[in-house]
């Protein structure tokens, strides 16, 4: 029973995600599939592969500004050397931040005086990047909400979006108001009547200097938008790719539409509900799609080469894993210096 407590979690993802790819299987004409994943242009599928790149320098640029508010200033190629490192292993590990574990265990070791504080920036880089595709999705789908909920399925779907917006904007506020609260006597009294808060000093210390950084965490959240923006960019690569032609593709409309559905997909199958968004991702962009007029073969092989490209930037990061410089980057730490991530001061 212990096993599947802990594992329970894992296993409601894993049967989401194969029921749904077994009504998929059913249901999408796969030779259709086949013929159109067939006559894709190279040269656009190219473009789209290289429209990920500004994702990962933006990505290495924002965690390396969040670690240089804890002091620790390490240099851009070894945070891209990380940030490659975890793009790898989130192709294998469970979920859409398995590779964030791998960071956080390998910039610990890199810097072990600071355990707390630099895997909290790992934390903390993530949800900038969400709250960063939440505003953008926003900013996107608000002129198309009446075609986003003409429907009952995407009426259900943009509100769960629209849902985490909002509760986004809320946690993001509180969060940054967060240092100021603490410094009520009473609230932290609260606190320290806590079980096991003790153990969890060196977390709060490192959220209290992350959250103080205000200035820092707004550059970061702004220049995350170029790297969604990129995203945007990939999906409308790999829409020209399948020479698919809907009614309106070249109006302005027909493109914000789209892109706003990409963004608030993207965001939907970032909620731990299936694994890696497999299932959940095809039936989002098949509700959506409808509503443009792409049929659910299109709409599949859409989502599926759109997540091939993501794997395969995922593949790109094994050269960096396997000539990563484990002597050099990770030194046996003095014991005497190491700050274990959980305090027990």
């Amino acid at each position: 029973m212990e096993f599947l407590r802990r594992r329970l979690g894992l296993i409601f993802r894993t049967l989401v995600s194969v029921l749904l790819i077994g009504w998929l299987i059913e249901w999408v004409d796969w030779p259709k599939l086949w013929s159109i994943a067939r006559v894709m242009e190279v040269s656009w599928l190219v473009a789209a592969f290289f429209s990920f790149a500004p994702v990962i320098l933006i990505v290495s640029w924002r965690w390396r500004m969040l670690l240089g508010v804890h002091g620790v200033h390490l240099r851009y190629w070894r945070i891209l050397e990380l940030t490659m490192i975890g793009q790898f292993f989130s192709a294998f590990l469970v979920g859409t931040t398995g590779g964030d574990v791998v960071k956080i265990f390998y910039v610990a070791r890199a810097v072990p005086q600071r355990r707390a504080a630099v895997a909290f920036t790992v934390v903390v880089d993530r949800v900038i990047g969400l709250i960063a595709l939440l505003l953008l999705g926003v900013a996107l789908s608000f002129t198309q909400l009446p075609l986003l909920l003409s429907h009952p399925d995407t009426k259900a779907a943009t509100g769960t979006f629209y849902l985490f917006a909002v509760g986004g904007v809320v946690a993001s506020v509180l969060a940054c108001l967060g240092p100021f609260l603490l410094q009520h006597q009473g609230i932290r009294l609260f606190l320290k009547r806590l079980p096991f808060v003790h153990r969890g000093t060196s977390l709060f210390a490192a959220y209290e200097q992350t959250a103080r950084a205000f200035g820092v965490n707004a550059i970061a959240l702004l220049g995350s938008i170029p790297s969604q923006a990129s995203i945007l960019l990939m999906g409308y690569c790999v829409l020209r790719a399948m020479k698919l032609q809907p009614e309106g593709i070249h109006q302005a409309g027909f493109l914000l539409a789209f892109v706003s559905i990409v963004a608030m997909v993207n965001m939907l199958i970032a909620l731990p509900v299936a694994i890696a968004g497999l299932g959940v991702r095809e039936t989002l962009f098949i509700m959506f799609f409808a509503l443009l007029g792409i049929d659910k073969e299109h709409a599949v092989a859409f989502s599926l080469t759109f997540f091939a490209i993501n794997l395969l930037w995922s593949l790109t990061g094994g050269p960096f894993y396997f000539l990563y410089r484990h002597e050099t980057h990770t030194p046996p730490p003095d014991p005497a210096e190491v700050e274990p991530i959980f305090s027990e001061s």
